[in-house]
């Protein structure tokens, strides 16, 4: 009886049965809402929720440190760098170690051009990490090369990172999880470039008289910021 009087009470008048509508309609909309946000919110929007679905997933990236090195190297020589990262607001990528050669210094009988113009000086990369956050005590990345011309190395510091934008699916926090640098590339970078020249031919007057080369080092400690993007189905 107290139940049916307060049916009656609530739905006594046109005003509050249609408020009692639109109450019902929120009620079921708003759970269908939220749980597909994503796909309503306009390109670049940040989702605070941890919501599942279907992500385009793109990176911009910031050069964080820069440097840059250019001289003559002699046979044996060593040039060594470093620099210290510590801030911990930004999602590092990746460290970038580019070496440049010319073969411009060798010799040769006579005024003709040298025989020897295709041996090419070795340039030589050592990356020291014991220093660095996320690598092991002693750790070391090394490359080098004997052709004429240019030398990359990349010390990646989020695992399988190359830049490019992709598809997955997945919960928003897992996906900038499987992209985060989590905490690694902080501390005391050291790293070293050595030049071994190759004289090539034999000794004496008729040999290569190479005594070096120009060498040019750049380097760049990269940030990656992650854009997720709801991809929407518009399949019918």
């Amino acid at each position: 009886m107290v139940l049916d009087t307060i049916i009656d009470k609530w739905f006594s008048t046109q005003d509050q049965k249609v408020t009692w509508a639109i109450s019902l309609a929120f009620l079921i909309i708003f759970p269908i809402y939220f749980a597909n946000m994503a796909a309503f919110l306009p390109d670049g929007s940040v989702i605070g929720a941890d919501i599942a679905g279907e992500w385009e997933v793109s990176f911009e990236e910031t050069d964080e440190v820069r440097g840059e090195f250019s001289d003559m190297m002699g046979d044996g020589d060593i040039e060594e760098f470093d620099f210290s990262y510590t801030d911990t607001s930004k999602n590092l990528a990746y460290l970038e170690i580019v070496t440049s050669h010319q073969e411009t210094n060798e010799g040769g009988p006579g005024p003709a051009p040298s025989p020897w113009q295709n041996q090419c000086d070795t340039v030589s990369i050592d990356v020291m990490l014991s220093g660095i956050s996320g690598f092991e005590e002693g750790e070391t990345v090394s490359s080098s090369t004997s052709d004429c011309g240019e030398q990359v190395l990349t010390i990646l510091l989020i695992d399988g990172y190359n830049g490019t934008t992709y598809e997955t699916e997945g919960k928003r926090s897992d996906v900038l999880a499987a992209n985060s640098d989590n905490g690694s590339g902080r501390g005391d970078w050291q790293f070293e470039i050595t030049l071994d020249v190759n004289t090539g031919g034999p000794p004496g007057p008729t040999g290569n008289r190479d005594n070096g080369e120009e060498v040019t080092v750049t380097w760049r400690l990269v940030s990656a910021e992650v854009k997720l993007k709801a991809v929407v189905d518009t399949g019918l």
